[in-house]
């Protein structure tokens, strides 16, 4: 019984500690700068934005978002015979947790009132198959990987336009607010409506170009 007392006592105080860690977590995410655009990206939380800081540790050391991906382990790998597309899977590369992570923050965001919830949603019919035995789709960890990486694309286009912004500040001046995550210019993005981050920069649209005659 002292035995089975002294390891509740014990795990009680790993809870605490958890429990303090946490809370040190989310102030330090909360009031540091990439911390508040990752956290207004659905459904990054505290945890998972300080995470993201640790990992990346500063968004200059990647040129391109397709780097940042390969980095996250989800930089689509194609293997081909001659002419024809045998399958696409992902690169072995990448920091595993982290690949790990945003699968399952593409997992979680299909269940949320968000713009990640509809893509999924649209591209369901368009990437899988549907089975009338069970009535469900099957593939959709396919689906589940395409808004992952759309979200390692976010997260680097985020950041590095803020990086970019605050690299022109000169010393002394007040930085402007960092550029958060908006819902709105994303489901126009997702439209067809393609807005540049950057600034002065006026909106255009993506046109679909007409097949061959």
């Amino acid at each position: 019984m002292l035995e089975q007392g002294l390891q509740i006592k014990e795990l009680q105080l790993v809870q605490q500690h958890l429990e303090d860690l946490r809370t040190a977590i989310v102030d330090i995410v909360q009031n540091c700068w990439e911390g508040q655009i990752l956290l207004s990206i659905p459904p990054i939380g505290p945890v998972q934005a300080a995470t993201i800081i640790a990992t990346i540790g500063n968004i200059a050391n990647f040129a391109k978002a397709c780097e940042l991906k390969s980095y996250f382990g989800w930089a689509p790998r194609k293997k081909q015979t001659g002419v024809t597309m045998d399958r696409t899977n992902l690169s072995t590369r990448g920091v595993r947790p982290m690949k790990q992570m945003l699968f399952l923050m593409a997992a979680r965001a299909t269940t949320l009132d968000c713009e990640w919830a509809r893509i999924y949603r649209r591209l369901l019919p368009r990437l899988c198959t549907y089975d009338e035995k069970t009535k469900e789709y099957r593939g959709k960890k396919k689906v589940l990987g395409r808004i992952a990486g759309q979200m390692a694309s976010m997260i680097y286009a985020l950041l590095k336009t803020d990086q970019e912004t605050l690299s022109q500040v000169p010393p002394g001046e007040t930085p402007p607010p960092p550029m958060l995550y908006d819902r709105e210019v994303h489901r126009k993005h997702q439209e067809g409506s393609y807005c540049s981050l950057k600034p002065n920069t006026l909106p255009r649209k993506i046109l679909q170009l007409p097949g061959k005659l």
